[in-house]
């Protein structure tokens, strides 16, 4: 009862709002549609459920928690919060805050993240070679906030939201990256002004999940299409509904598999853990020789997406 009523009081709290600028914290995201959708159909965008604003709500409660610990260890700690725009580009964003190290003010940002992402993420690197696109728009934000306060370098501070581990990385300003953002800004702002569509990106990673795949996908399907009146419909919005299931079960799994490994028995609780080393053998085949052997085979590779907003 209690938790059906705070869900019930987050969901009435998710609503629409106009987005006339680029957003900092998005502009990493590489479909320009997306983003001129964003900002001309604004009202028309899938919202989130209230599962995922809880989510949101703990990484605020988590990012005030990293500051004030900051401050607590002898940091100073500045500019909360403070809202950067670039009318030029019509780039809007808030800076999480900015910290003085060796008396310069180096640019901030706090992430936190599952157990998981968190054992991940160790570099630079492996934001933008993330296999999640939430990961790859931290650099880009980053980079922005760099650029627009003229500075050379920024820190991101990523939390553990179930250990509270901290990882601190430092990203040197990369002004190739820069400019492909401000490049992104530049052709959203045209086909704003110019009242034109450019044509969706096309990649999995992003057209998954996209809240605004109700207006993208049917026009891409066209018209030749076979219908499905089955129950495939009903399977398809169970699978969706087991996903957060399914990913939590995957990042536990890999977590005990970390921690076990090497440990040949193991008694936790109830648990009996045991394990133990296998060979594989495997062969190295030249290249030129590999090649003589090569043989390509058929396969059906099925693509799952959303249509309408649920």
């Amino acid at each position: 009862m209690i938790i059906e009523k705070v869900l019930e009081y987050k969901e009435r709290g998710i609503k629409q709002s106009p987005v006339n600028t680029n957003r900092a914290s998005d502009l990493g995201h590489p479909c320009v549609r997306y983003h001129v959708l964003n900002r001309t159909r604004w009202s028309e965008r899938s919202l989130h459920n209230a599962g995922l604003q809880l989510t949101f709500d703990l990484g605020n409660v988590l990012e005030d928690v990293v500051l004030r610990d900051i401050q607590s260890a002898g940091f100073q700690v500045i500019e909360q919060q403070r809202a950067f725009s670039w009318p030029e580009y019509q780039i809007t964003g808030h800076l999480d805050a900015k910290v003085i190290i060796d008396g310069q003010a180096i640019p901030l940002e706090v992430k936190t993240s599952s157990p998981y992402v968190f054992k991940s993420i160790n570099s630079i690197k492996d934001l933008t070679n993330g296999k999640y696109g939430y990961l790859k728009k931290y650099p880009a934000q980053l980079t922005l906030y760099c650029l627009m306060g003229n500075h050379e370098k920024g820190i991101f501070l990523f939390k553990d939201k179930s250990s509270g581990a901290m990882k601190e990385i430092e990203m040197p300003l990369d002004y190739e990256l820069g400019e492909i953002l401000l490049k992104r800004a530049e052709a959203i702002n045209e086909h704003i002004k110019t009242g034109t569509m450019p044509d969706p990106i096309g990649e999995e990673m992003w057209c998954n999940g996209c809240p605004f795949a109700h207006i993208c996908l049917p026009e891409q399907i066209g018209k030749e299409v076979e219908v499905d009146t089955s129950e495939l419909a009903t399977m398809l919005d169970r699978l969706e509904e087991l996903k957060p299931i399914v990913k939590e079960y995957e990042e536990i799994d890999e977590q005990v598999k970390e921690i076990v490994k090497g440990r040949e028995k193991v008694l936790a609780g109830n648990w009996f853990v045991t394990g133990k080393y296998y060979q594989r053998k495997s062969y190295d085949i030249p290249a030129d020789l590999k090649a003589q052997f090569e043989k390509v085979t058929q396969y059906w590779k099925t693509t799952i997406k959303r249509l309408a907003a649920q």
